[in-house]
């Protein structure tokens, strides 16, 4: 599998989004994510995964690259 490069200024919005956010993130702006990852392209995957890495969110990085949706939404039900 290819690996995606993200453009320098998609990399620097997420940076920036996640500084606004306090490096957090409420259920809401996760399903978000979430449903962005399942509907998108390669590259809106990329950016998400990119997004949810750089706060640290590795557990559900790897739901999403597993394409685990509904249990990872379950979990954001949660919270």
């Amino acid at each position: 599998m290819a690996t995606i490069e993200l453009r320098e200024s998609d990399k620097k919005r997420a940076t920036n989004l996640n500084r606004k956010n306090k490096y957090g993130l409420d259920s809401t702006q996760m399903m978000r994510l979430i449903n962005s990852h399942q509907n998108g392209d390669a590259y809106k995957r990329t950016l998400v995964e990119y997004r949810l890495t750089d706060i640290n969110f590795h557990r559900e990085v790897e739901l999403l690259m597993n394409g685990k949706y509904d249990e990872l939404k379950e979990q954001v039900k949660q919270w």
